[in-house]
């Protein structure tokens, strides 16, 4: 299980801002972790305990699925990337100011989706502080990239 990587479902994301299914706070939290793009072993290194038990719980509650094997390429290199930067810096500006650079700095050198989007994980956390965590997850939630399709380059 360790290389599988999960995204959340339509009912997984209406579930984060709508919180109907009563999931315990490690669950919840690692419902919000999942992003398409990380595998199981990535959500691990970050510390989330139990990860095994609230996967279960959350497939089970159908919030999230497992990602086809041709759409799970996080080791290579993102040419959507470049693009992406730009629309990360435009977001960050105004809450950044001359320091928007500094903090994108590890999203502008990712080169693939999982490093990008840890990246961006790291700004939203960042943000969190000025502008609340639901704040920011709304706000960083359009800048991450969703997994590469097995026809794209």
């Amino acid at each position: 299980m360790p290389n599988r990587v999960f995204h959340k479902t339509q009912r997984g994301k209406d579930e984060i801002t709508q919180r109907a299914a009563n999931l315990p706070p490690a669950a919840r939290h690692a419902l919000i972790m999942i992003n398409g793009v990380d595998s199981v072993a990535a959500l691990m290194a970050r510390g989330l305990p139990q990860l095994d038990a609230h996967l279960s719980l959350l497939l089970a509650l159908e919030l999230i699925e497992l990602v086809p094997e041709a759409a799970a390429q996080s080791d290579e290199p993102d040419p959507r990337i470049d693009a992406q930067c730009q629309v990360v810096l435009e977001c960050l500006s105004p809450h950044f100011g001359p320091d928007t650079i500094d903090v994108a700095q590890p999203a502008l050198l990712a080169s693939t989706t999982a490093q990008f989007n840890a990246a961006i994980d790291d700004i939203e956390a960042r943000l969190a502080v000025y502008l609340g965590r639901k704040q920011a997850a709304r706000e960083t939630q359009a800048l991450r990239l969703p997994p590469r399709r097995a026809s794209e380059p």
